[in-house]
């Protein structure tokens, strides 16, 4: 991996949007996604469910988790949280997220305890693309 390429780089699907009672704080949803990329070079595909409130100020908070897949049969279990200013001008949201991974894997047991962040982008039509870096 060299120094300019992420540790994991990703794009995906939103595939559904259930609507949570609001609260409160705001709007309440539940997101599917289905995703691909790679991690450390490795191909991956990995599927998330996660809750997400739109607070009455326009700000977006999400947090679930993730099951990711690799190529050779690797397995991590995925943790993660993100937050984002809102919409922006094209009706797309850019949140900046923390991801946290745990594996069995003997290949990948080296990022069992460390954390990943980065910048997660949902267009209007439900297509992402992530990258993301050890921090």
């Amino acid at each position: 991996m060299s120094d300019n390429q992420p540790f994991r780089d990703e794009t995906g699907q939103v595939t559904g949007i259930r609507v949570l009672p609001a609260t409160a704080e705001g709007a309440n949803y539940e997101i599917a996604l289905s995703t691909e990329g790679t991690i450390e070079t490795t191909k991956y595909s990995a599927l998330w469910s996660y809750a997400q409130v739109q607070r009455n100020d326009g700000s977006i908070y999400g947090s679930g988790d993730g099951v990711l897949t690799t190529e050779c049969g690797e397995v991590f279990r995925l943790k993660g949280s993100g937050s984002a200013p809102g919409k922006e001008a094209d009706g797309s949201v850019i949140f900046k997220v923390i991801n946290h991974h745990h594996t069995a894997s003997a290949k990948f047991e080296h990022l069992n305890g460390v954390a990943a962040a980065g910048v997660y982008k949902v267009s209007p039509d439900g297509q992402t693309t992530a990258q993301f870096d050890l921090i």
